[in-house]
């Protein structure tokens, strides 16, 4: 299943958007306020059915539409959902793709877990379809991804407890403790407190005692895993094999820039079947992004619009930071107010000849930049000519 386009009309602060997606990765970025949540939540609600309150009508406009063309197993069809709601506390009812609703999982930024006690392991949740509507707008549940690991390394060794898909499934989750670093490994589950400990290069530790960033990654990975193997009982399939939609927000969220370079790769070696939409304010996400997988937003008169990107061989591979937050993120100044306000003293400085005023400026820009930031050099050759 995949999302092929979609038009938004008087949602948010969306007046009208029509966009086109990729069939694998679909990164969403713009300033803040410019709709990239609105755009994942106008996706999982055409998959949805029932009462919600998260969507809202654009101020300027009568009535709020969405409109979506979804390829079904190569069957396109066509969905418009509209609504009126504006006031906070009012719901509006939403009849979608329910039918579809088990071919979309949506993580929102709640990723991080602290140290949990595992008294007792239960048995898988049952899914039933008002769940999925409600995990479609809402999220699902990361809480239990620790249960559920732990359920799956106790059933493993005996014989035909779990099916062929589920081995499969709980070796894929293994691996994923060594996709951001070859030098963790997972080690066991201690039958005597259901611990998860990890091998690291600085010893065995509790899974819950990995980095925030770490644990985010993981619970992604783990909980997609988990969401599909509750999903699809019957027939059972093999993470790998998911060929829905996965929409995650804000992506690189508790991530250094060294990771935020490799999660888009590891999401889609781990599913390479599924459609991903990510909202990010990463440069380094950015950066690191194939070809017609950025869709950059921005305003224009006061609309949301998808600015237009160059449609280069490899993307952003080799644009600096500063580029693309310039470029491609549509910020206007990426310098800090107090280095706009010295420099333009400094210019007005040389402009007006007054060499005593240019030098002491420049002692400030001297403390202010990189120690080996052209930039001063440059300086000094304008500081050079007043004397």
């Amino acid at each position: 299943m995949r999302v092929n386009k979609l038009k938004i009309e008087g949602v948010g602060g969306i007046k009208s958007l029509d966009l086109s997606f990729n069939e694998r990765m679909n990164i969403l970025c713009g300033p803040n306020g410019i709709g990239k949540t609105t755009l994942l939540e106008s996706i999982a609600h055409i998959f949805s059915n029932g009462q919600t309150d998260i969507l809202k009508r654009n101020v300027a406009s009568e009535i709020s539409k969405i409109s979506a063309e979804i390829d079904i197993d190569g069957q396109i069809e066509n969905k418009e959902i509209q609504f009126d709601t504006f006031i906070p506390e009012t719901s509006t009812n939403i009849i979608g793709f329910f039918r579809q609703t088990s071919g979309l999982i949506s993580l929102k930024t709640t990723r991080t877990f602290q140290y949990k006690s595992l008294q007792s392991v239960s048995k898988d949740t049952n899914k039933e379809n008002h769940t999925l509507w409600n995990d479609a707008i809402n999220g699902i549940n990361l809480t239990d991804i620790k249960n559920w690991f732990v359920n799956r390394y106790l059933y493993s060794p005996h014989a035909g407890a779990l099916t062929a898909e589920q081995v499969k499934n709980f070796e894929l989750s293994k691996r994923c403790f060594s996709l951001l670093n070859k030098d963790f490994s997972f080690s066991k589950v201690n039958a005597s407190s259901n611990e998860i400990m990890i091998n690291t290069p600085s010893g065995e530790i509790y899974y819950e005692y990995l980095s925030s960033g770490f644990k985010s990654i993981i619970s992604i990975l783990f909980g997609i895993i988990k969401e599909i193997e509750f999903r699809f009982k019957d027939p059972k399939i093999n993470a790998e094999d998911f060929n829905g939609i996965i929409l995650i927000d804000e992506i690189e969220l508790h991530l250094h820039p060294e990771w935020q370079e490799k999660i888009v790769d590891i999401l889609l070696e781990v599913f390479p079947k599924a459609q991903f939409f990510a909202s990010t304010h990463s440069p380094h996400v950015i950066q690191t992004a194939k070809p017609k997988q950025i869709i950059a937003l921005g305003f224009d008169n006061n609309n949301v619009v998808q600015r237009a990107l160059p449609n280069t061989t490899f993307g952003f591979q080799g644009w600096t930071i500063e580029e693309v937050l310039t470029d491609v993120m549509g910020m206007d100044n990426i310098r800090t107010k107090i280095f706009n306000k010295f420099i333009s003293e400094f210019d007005k400085a040389i402009e007006n000849e007054d060499s005593t005023k240019a030098h002491e400026i420049f002692g400030h820009l001297d403390d202010l930049l990189h120690p080996e930031n052209t930039l001063r050099k440059l300086l000094k050759f304008q500081l050079a000519g007043l004397r």
